[in-house]
């Protein structure tokens, strides 16, 4: 079973505890109602047949893998869960092809988390995109002007985007 949402719209301005959506729930490609969030720590809001929500429930929580926190505890992933994972994963694939547009983006094994090199488009207007990157590209493996070299580094605009978004978030 695939379960999808479309036509997502995050309220940034509005998610407090949790995200504040709405989008359209699919099921194998069909339709099948909506769901949405007020952002303010409650559960989703479902417009879709309650039997069918249920049904989605136990798919979940049988079908897909199992998490756990510090306590070393296995739990189920609902419905819930899985909405909630759908639409962070909307907003990484948002602000990652946001980032590649704005810049060319750097990341090597010293990186930790969130960090990054950026060379903004915006700064380099003489250069034509590609010319940026293939720039970025070749200076990259050479050591900066202090003598640091970057181990390993991966250039995010070479990649495909899940393979950028992949390296991005470390998953």
């Amino acid at each position: 079973m695939r379960i999808e949402l479309k036509n997502i719209k995050h309220v940034e301005s509005m998610s407090e505890e949790t995200f504040c959506f709405n989008a359209s729930l699919y099921v194998d490609g069909k339709r099948v109602g909506a769901v949405s969030n007020r952002g303010h720590g409650g559960c989703h809001e479902y417009d879709v047949n309650n039997d069918t929500v249920r049904q989605l429930n136990q798919w979940c929580k049988e079908n897909l893998p199992t998490w756990s926190m510090d306590d070393d505890q296995e739990y189920e992933t609902d419905l819930e869960l899985h909405i909630s994972n759908l639409v962070a994963d909307f907003l990484d694939t948002k602000h990652i092809k946001n980032l590649l547009k704005r810049s060319v983006v750097v990341m090597d094994d010293t990186c930790e988390e969130g960090e990054f090199w950026q060379y903004k488009f915006s700064n380099f207007k003489q250069l034509q995109r590609d010319e940026l990157i293939s720039g970025v590209v070749a200076r990259a493996s050479k050591p900066d002007a202090n003598g640091v070299r970057l181990v390993n580094p991966i250039v995010l605009n070479t990649l495909s985007l899940d393979e950028a978004k992949n390296i991005f978030y470390r998953s």
